[in-house]
């Protein structure tokens, strides 16, 4: 966990540098009066304000990439609705509840933006091998008539967890988005595959779909608490469209989806690996990590990237007369990366897989007030624990 920058080494602008101080004091707040029981390492009002201010700086530093100044402009004017004066102006009950205000704040992220794109699901499993085993331009062709069929009825023909593996793997040539390896079992499916496989000298690897827009944190019924925050904080990014789309089973759409290896998948789900887009390449993005993790994987991946749809499945939906499905989407990977760099940054990431661990032993923990700080912080990681007005 890392502090907050002073206000001379901060990057901001000048409406972020003025709000600043306020940030500062709150974190300073939360040092001072930090919990000394079992439940200490659950500061939940240090993780808030360091969670708000790492965000509002990666958000300025980040702001020439897909999302732009929205999210940053409209975080400002929530800091700055915090700072307004509820009691005596310059008491210290008026410090007090600019400071509760900052920390609910932050935790309101934390609940739920980053929850977003954070999963603690287990990954999508393998396609199933189907005993006629279809062909490569069978496997495409159905793809193609899938996609149709969804555009003249949607709801009756919802994309749903199989299809989003199938789909993906189909789109992304029976690849690994990040690494371009072969999947492996889709290379015995098909012979014409494992023939290209050999003529590239590419080796296999167990591939999964991962899901920018976390598949665990959906909810069937768009009108949960939960879901109506998780959509509140997509429109933040400006990304009105996409939030309406990313409800329920909807989660599963193309722009939503990577097939990607299995240890990169994980490392993704924990956000401990991000694709950060580069500017002025489309569909182009740097291969980041928490301490340059993903470099120490026995085959590392590329230090870039670029996605582009299956050549031959792209030939054949514009001869149908339809469009191609979509790639990820550069906005919502660009959040997701401003999301883990915050989590670490702010010590957010090892709160909450410190939690999960301690989640694990509770039934042995002492009785000294630890397990009711440990549900407590727990608690306010739930759907409907915090709400906040935007």
């Amino acid at each position: 966990m890392s502090k907050l920058p002073s206000l001379a080494k901060v990057t901001l602008d000048h409406e972020g540098s003025n709000l600043w101080p306020l940030i500062l004091s709150a974190e300073k707040s939360a040092l001072l009066n930090a919990p000394t029981t079992a439940g200490a390492k659950y500061n939940d009002n240090l993780i808030g304000v360091r969670v708000l201010g790492f965000m509002l700086q990666d958000l300025w530093q980040h702001s020439q990439h897909s999302f732009g100044l929205i999210p940053y402009k409209r975080l400002l004017e929530e800091i700055n609705s915090c700072s307004s004066p509820t009691h005596i102006v310059g008491s210290q009950e008026d410090t007090d509840a600019q400071h509760d205000a900052i920390y609910k704040l932050g935790l309101f992220h934390r609940n739920h933006l980053i929850r977003v794109f954070r999963s603690n699901g287990r990954p999508l499993p393998t396609e199933s091998e189907h005993p006629s085993r279809p062909s490569l331009e069978r496997t495409r062709q159905r793809l193609i008539t899938k996609m149709a069929k969804q555009k003249e009825d949607e709801k009756k023909d919802p994309t749903t967890t199989a299809d989003a593996r199938k789909e993906s793997l189909v789109r992304d040539g029976f690849r690994c988005m990040v690494t371009g390896q072969y999947d492996f079992d889709s290379c015995d499916r098909h012979t014409d595959l494992e023939a290209a496989r050999e003529a590239e000298n590419v080796p296999r690897a167990v591939t999964q779909c991962a899901h920018i827009f976390s598949e665990s944190a959906q909810d069937s019924d768009k009108k949960t608490d939960y879901a109506a925050s998780a959509m509140a904080i997509l429109e933040m990014f400006g990304l009105n469209a996409q939030a309406e789309s990313l409800v329920g089973r909807n989660v599963h759409k193309h722009f939503n989806i990577l097939t990607m290896r299995s240890d990169l998948h994980h490392l993704f789900d924990h956000l401990t690996f991000w694709l950060e887009e580069v500017i002025g390449e489309k569909n182009t993005y740097k291969v980041c990590s928490v301490r340059d993790k993903v470099r120490t994987l026995p085959s590392p991946p590329p230090e870039r990237v670029t996605f582009k749809v299956d050549p031959k499945l792209e030939a054949e939906c514009w001869a149908a007369g339809k469009e191609p499905p979509a790639l990820p989407s550069p906005a919502l990977l660009a959040i997701r990366a401003a999301c883990s760099r915050v989590v670490h940054m702010s010590g957010a990431a090892e709160q909450i897989d410190q939690i999960l661990r301690d989640l694990e032993d509770i039934s042995v923990m002492a009785d000294d007030g630890g397990s009711a700080t440990l549900l407590m912080s727990r608690l306010l990681q739930s759907p409907r624990a915090i709400s906040i007005a935007a």
